[in-house]
């Protein structure tokens, strides 16, 4: 083996080496995502933040949506079941400065211009008015897909006005997962080697087998606080102050699945509609309006997600169990041989 493989190899053993590069690769992760998707999706705004209640009951704040840019002509115009639609608009800050905004309505009407190009006209789902008209040279593009509740983070952190608060918590977060469910620290016994003595704690305990105990505690507290997720994303609601809500009102609400059918259903009056479906990691709630069905947009399943993740972290971790198990025997089987 070379001095270089060596290095290397050594190299990679060290605890703050594989920490240094499960960030990097997070962070990699990260951003390849969000060109590709801006690649696959055709829009340089793949996924926005919902930042008002315009759209309500179909999209509320905090939601997530997936853009999807098409042309114009692909655009549905519809009062009852247009298409939902992002558009920009620009507008000049108390400073005189010109920047641009993005508005996520519903497309109710397309009107074709003598050159081939399209003028639309959209409505807040929550409004009484239409939007004045724009042509299609400032649609972003159309509404796919959202993802509940997740944007509430994202506004949150641009209402303080830092985006390393952001950076910050996600590197904690992942150096609590990394050393919660990586053994970095533990270094397996040679066979044919004499067992050496633990180092005790308060002269009782091993400080390994206190680690191994506060690992299975916060494995159990997982798995609770996976069981009231997956409870929550079902009944849920809460409401809570939202700084980053773009209303005069900034108190907005979260809902479960089930809740949120419920409060869709009766938006606009007690004896309303609402049908519920789902598929696979997402759900939809139809409404009616009008004597129509209006389609809702396919939603992102956290119910879904957490059963799956719950599954698979009480698997990882039984799998774990069964291999410190056949450790032991051996220590004890090697500890029979050395007496």
């Amino acid at each position: 083996m070379t001095l270089a493989a060596a290095t290397l190899k050594q190299l990679w053993k060290n605890e703050y080496f594989q920490t240094a590069i499960m960030i990097i690769l997070m962070i990699v992760i990260v951003f390849g995502f969000w060109y590709g998707s801006q690649l696959v999706l055709n829009t340089h705004y793949p996924a926005l933040a919902v930042v008002s209640g315009s759209m309500l009951p179909t999209l509320n704040v905090g939601d997530v949506i997936i853009v999807q840019g098409v042309p114009a002509a692909q655009i549905n115009a519809n009062y009852t079941s247009g298409d939902i639609v992002v558009y920009k608009i620009l507008y000049k800050r108390p400073d005189g400065t010109e920047t641009e905004k993005l508005i996520v309505h519903r497309a109710v009407e397309k009107v074709p211009n003598p050159d081939g190009t399209w003028t639309i006209t959209v409505k807040g789902d929550n409004n009484d008015v239409s939007d004045s008209p724009f042509h299609e040279t400032y649609l972003i593009g159309k509404v796919i897909a959202r993802i509940p509740n997740v944007g509430n983070f994202v506004l949150f952190v641009n209402a303080l006005g830092n985006f390393y608060y952001f950076v910050i918590i996600i590197i904690i977060i992942i150096n609590i997962l990394f050393s919660l469910f990586f053994d970095t620290n533990e270094k397996r016994e040679p066979v044919n080697e004499e067992p050496r003595e633990e180092k005790k704690l308060f002269g009782k305990l091993d400080i390994k087998t206190v680690f191994k105990v506060l690992k299975i505690i916060s494995f159990l507290i997982l798995n609770v606080l996976l069981i009231g997720f997956i409870i929550f994303s079902l009944f849920g609601s809460f409401t809570f102050w939202q700084p980053g809500a773009d209303m005069v009102d900034k108190h907005v609400t979260i809902r479960g699945m089930y809740s949120d059918w419920q409060y869709q259903a009766s938006f606009r009056s007690p004896q309303g509609q609402a049908f519920l479906s789902q598929g696979f990691l997402t759900y939809q709630i139809n409404c009616s309006v009008n004597g129509a069905i209006r389609p809702g947009v396919p939603t992102f399943s956290w119910m879904q997600v957490s059963i799956l993740i719950l599954v698979f972290l009480n698997l990882w971790m039984a799998n774990k169990f069964l291999h410190l198990d056949k450790r032991l025997r051996t220590r004890l089987k090697l500890n029979s041989i050395y007496k």
